[in-house]
């Protein structure tokens, strides 16, 4: 258990280590960090893959410190909106980031939720799109202070999406036909495991993109680890609902 905790500690706390000594925030503008993580994690090329135009209200789900929800921001522009949703669990790590993005009305389309994640109140029909970035592998981790009702959780997400909404997955890829084997003790997950459990519950996978493949990861290392912190090999998924 206590190796669990620290697994999850270290989890959150790196996911937030690049903004540790920059929350330089500025109205109007995209900060120096989010400009320099665009590098890696391509952010306005993984929304390009998706229908999220002007006026649409979004969910960035366990959003964190907000990089992905700035993007659609200015997406969505003045006549949209975004949620940006964390639990507790993830405020000791992000908390500070997401006070500073949002300081002073900075991003007046974009809503702090805080909820927790089995009681996410979410209305039905209430999104054009959910986003949902590097967490799909933690439905499947478990530690103290982290066991996501899984059903319930899917089941709520998807009844907050339109007809015709997109839920939109990356995910640090696991080894093929490991499906969830790996979630636990390397956060990855199954890339098929994904698409065939997102399948069953109603929805058809629309796009895939390759533009986060990195053929050199192995797929057997913790994304943790510093020689391939946000190198990862990372499948990305746009499904619809019908």
């Amino acid at each position: 258990m206590k190796k669990q905790i620290l697994l999850l500690s270290t989890c959150l706390l790196l996911s937030s280590l690049c903004f540790a000594a920059d929350f330089s925030f500025t109205k109007g503008q995209r900060s120096a960090a989010d400009l320099a993580l665009d590098v890696q994690r391509k952010g306005p090329q993984v929304i390009e893959l998706t229908k999220v135009s002007s006026g649409m209200t979004v969910l960035d789900l366990l959003g964190g410190g907000g990089y992905y929800s700035e993007l659609l921001a200015e997406k969505v522009g003045n006549s949209g909106k975004v949620y940006l949703h964390n639990n507790q669990a993830y405020m000791p790590y992000i908390e500070k980031e997401l006070a500073a993005r949002l300081k002073d009305n900075r991003l007046a389309n974009v809503i702090r939720y805080d909820r927790e994640t089995d009681n996410l109140e979410l209305a039905d029909k209430q999104f054009d799109a959910v986003f949902f970035i590097l967490g799909y592998h933690d439905l499947y981790h478990k530690a103290e202070g982290w066991d996501i009702n899984k059903a319930q959780f899917l089941s709520d997400v998807l009844g907050a999406l339109k007809s015709g909404g997109q839920l939109v997955i990356v995910d640090h890829s696991a080894v093929a036909d490991s499906k969830t084997k790996h979630a636990q003790e390397l956060h990855r997950i199954d890339q098929q495991y994904v698409i065939d459990e997102l399948t069953q519950l109603g929805l058809t996978l629309v796009k895939k993109s390759s533009i986060l493949e990195n053929k050199q990861d192995s797929r057997m290392i913790s994304p943790f680890k510093p020689e391939i912190r946000r190198k990862t090999d990372r499948f990305i998924l746009v499904f619809e609902k019908a």
